[in-house]
């Protein structure tokens, strides 16, 4: 019998505690790099900017990822993946405001976006919520669009490997279904 337990964590926690064993699994985005997972892709999940709904630079999307608005980009606190693929994404642009402000939660970062303090970058599979936040415009980058590899990761030699594979399965045709949507 598989027991669903939800939560959410920081990758290095996730990775800490799937390789001892205190998780069978989990979902994050790629690079997992320990040599005691192994992982199977999910589907590939798009980066969007959120940016403030009447902010003039972004009157015309889409944005080139080298746009010196991504200089006003608002990050998570460190230790979260999503703050390392932002500066990714981001290549050369140095966001300046990233001394001045860091958040713990994606929608802490999307509430100061709608205030007017910044922009920052979603996740196709977060903008939903991102959709009902008033004042907040989200827009898209010039093609290739930046993206992430999602995936589900379970410790190598685990038990439950068989179930765990099929389990990716179920994820992967839901994933693609939500974001299809």
């Amino acid at each position: 019998v598989l027991q669903l337990e939800l939560r959410e964590a920081v990758t290095a926690s996730l990775v800490e505690d799937t390789a001892s064993g205190r998780l069978d699994a989990f979902i994050a985005a790629l690079p997992l790099d320990h040599p005691g997972l192994v992982s199977e892709e999910l589907f590939p999940d798009r980066f969007f900017l959120a940016v403030p709904s009447g902010d003039p630079a972004f009157a015309s999307p889409p944005v080139p990822p080298e746009s010196p608005a991504l200089e006003r980009l608002m990050l998570l606190e460190e230790g979260h993946c999503l703050r390392e693929q932002a500066l990714a994404v981001c290549g050369n642009v140095r966001p300046v405001a990233m001394a001045s402000y860091g958040a713990t939660s994606l929608t802490t970062l999307l509430q100061m976006v709608a205030h007017g303090l910044g922009v920052t970058l979603v996740p196709e599979m977060a903008m939903r919520p991102a959709g009902t936040i008033p004042d907040l415009k989200i827009v898209p980058f010039q093609e290739p669009m930046p993206l992430r590899m999602i995936c589900l990761a379970w410790r190598r030699n685990k038990a439950r490997h068989d179930e765990c594979v099929e389990l990716a399965k179920i994820i992967r045709g839901l994933g693609e279904a939500v974001l299809a949507n």
